[in-house]
């Protein structure tokens, strides 16, 4: 592209130097044919500038004015000549100065061409610079963004958690009261209960212990009851007067005498014993059966 700009300017200085030459040639050129007006009458001179031999005729009777008028003549052509010397010298340097201004122009068009370049260049870097920060701040602003993404999900999730963790704290202290609660009333229940059960087992055992007694003296009675109506069927006899005899008595519901069974004494007062009880049959018993436990394996001693 300089070389181009170059040779452009070049020829065109050419182009301008060829210009003036064949204007300087165009001015200095002598005309084929000039009128010379001299006191009234036409003066023509040939291609060389010499007068026509028939003018020279027609003036020969004034000579002197003819080499005055020539002379003069020949003085424009000098001052003529010489103007054209001075305009060509003129031109010369404008041509020059042109020259100059074409040669700093080269010179300028070679520093904005390197201007350009550098600008280029420099434009060019820039670019590559902005290209590399463009994708720095697309890296920067895509590692934000996952920063800021990654953050958001860690609050989110310490949020969660939080949550889950006040969720939690609030559940095991509701479970913790209820707990409690319940514990409570499973003491005070408990205290209740063992308050009812220490009355209820006093008042089993008030009620055991007259029961007991009852028993107890029930079934004295019956073993009174049972000695006697057996008695009623032994035969005394002086033999066994200062003798005993112990038997055990088996006992049905009923008071049906299941079995007999001799324990000790008397071997005569026994038998006559045992045969009473087998006279006897029944014997009266309690129709409540915690008495009759009590009575229906009972043992009796007899003594006369």
């Amino acid at each position: 592209m300089q070389n181009y700009i170059l040779s452009f300017f070049s020829s065109f200085g050419v182009h301008i130097v060829i210009g003036v030459v064949l204007l300087f040639s165009f001015e200095i050129a002598p005309p084929a044919v000039k009128q010379i007006e001299a006191e009234g009458e036409l003066s023509k001179v040939d291609e060389k500038g010499a007068l026509k031999p028939d003018i020279v005729k027609a003036v020969s009777v004034n000579k002197a004015e003819m080499e005055k008028q020539i002379k003069r003549i020949q003085a424009q052509k000098e001052a003529k000549q010489q103007a054209e010397e001075n305009r060509i010298r003129d031109l010369e340097r404008r041509a020059q100065k042109a020259q100059n201004q074409i040669n700093k122009n080269q010179k300028k068009i070679k520093d904005l061409d390197q201007q350009k370049k550098q600008a280029e260049a420099e434009a060019k870097a820039a670019k590559e610079r902005q290209v590399k920060e463009s994708a720095r701040a697309k890296e920067f602003k895509k590692a934000a963004e996952a920063e800021q993404a990654a953050k958001q999900r860690a609050e989110k999730e310490a949020a969660e958690a939080k949550k889950r963790a006040e969720e939690a704290k609030k559940k095991a202290e509701q479970e913790a009261a209820e707990r409690k609660r319940k514990e409570q009333e499973a003491a005070e229940k408990a205290e209740i209960e063992r308050f009812m059960a220490e009355q209820l087992a006093a008042e089993q055992a008030a009620l055991k212990k007259a029961k007991r007694s009852q028993i107890l003296t029930e079934k004295q009675k019956y073993e009174r009851l049972i000695h006697d109506s057996i008695k009623a069927n032994l035969i005394s006899d002086e033999i066994y007067k200062g003798k005993s005899c112990k038997l055990n008595i088996r006992l049905a519901p009923s008071g049906f005498v299941i079995g007999v069974r001799k324990l000790g004494g008397f071997e005569l007062l026994c038998k006559a014993a045992e045969r009473a009880v087998i006279q006897t049959e029944t014997v009266p018993v309690s129709k409540d059966p915690d008495v009759f436990v009590e009575i229906k394996d009972i043992d009796i001693t007899f003594a006369l």
